[in-house]
């Protein structure tokens, strides 16, 4: 079963690095020969790494009702514009003792809420996030950092806007231990990560300087050992 999730994290994971879900089926570039046989191989490769290196990890559900993205950014160099992402998903493995990770994040374009719907259409228009032609940002992990025995980034890939980039989660707080629910125990990772990327690098020049450049993600969440 964990190598099962370990293989279904990679395709997804290489399906994510293009800026499409392969679980998607409605239609475009996934249901080209050419792409399909292209990736075919990267895919099998990719699934055996994962079977590999995370064998012995725990896979985790993520706890979307605990789990939040929310951001900020810079009107006129005065206040700030803060909003957060209501729809996301994901899929995470942990091993604390070989101290290794992997992780899967993605965010609902559409969903952005700043609490101001005029300000919301502006975000999600082709003038910002164009949701209609990228639904969704992803997040995909290469390596949990650790110092001292302490998780203290993740470092990765997002895909925002069409663009993909390397970035590091900063690791705020992380926590694992086991809590109530109802009769039972559970087994819960958690914590807080933060991000500050420049929209510059991902081809969202809109509005520059007025709306700033640089944009503060602020990730919250909680997953269960399964």
């Amino acid at each position: 079963m964990q190598n099962q999730r370990a293989a279904d994290l990679a395709i997804g994971a290489i399906g994510f690095a293009v800026g499409g879900d392969p679980t998607d089926h409605r239609g475009g570039s996934w249901r080209t020969p050419r792409i399909v046989g292209r990736l075919a191989l990267r895919i099998v490769a990719a699934s055996t790494l994962a079977v590999s290196l995370h064998s012995n990890a725990d896979p985790y559900e993520l706890d979307t009702t605990h789990t939040s993205v929310h951001f900020a950014v810079s009107h006129n160099d005065i206040s700030y514009v803060r909003g957060r992402f209501a729809k996301l998903r994901g899929n995470v493995q942990y091993d604390a003792e070989a101290k290794t990770g992997a992780m899967v994040i993605s965010v609902q374009t559409n969903s952005i809420n700043t609490g101001n719907s005029a300000v919301d259409n502006v975000l999600r228009s082709d003038q910002f996030l164009d949701a209609e032609r990228y639904a969704e940002v992803h997040f995909t992990s290469d390596r949990f950092v650790f110092e001292d025995g302490k998780l203290v980034a993740v470092e990765g890939k997002l895909t925002l806007h069409g663009v993909e980039r390397p970035v590091r989660l900063e690791v705020r707080r992380f926590v694992c231990k086991e809590v109530p629910l109802g009769l039972l125990r559970r087994y819960v990772c958690g914590g807080d990560f933060r991000l500050v990327l420049k929209r510059f690098e991902f081809g969202m020049t809109r509005f520059l300087p007025e709306v700033g450049d640089e944009v503060e993600l602020e990730i919250s969440g909680e997953a269960s050992r399964q």
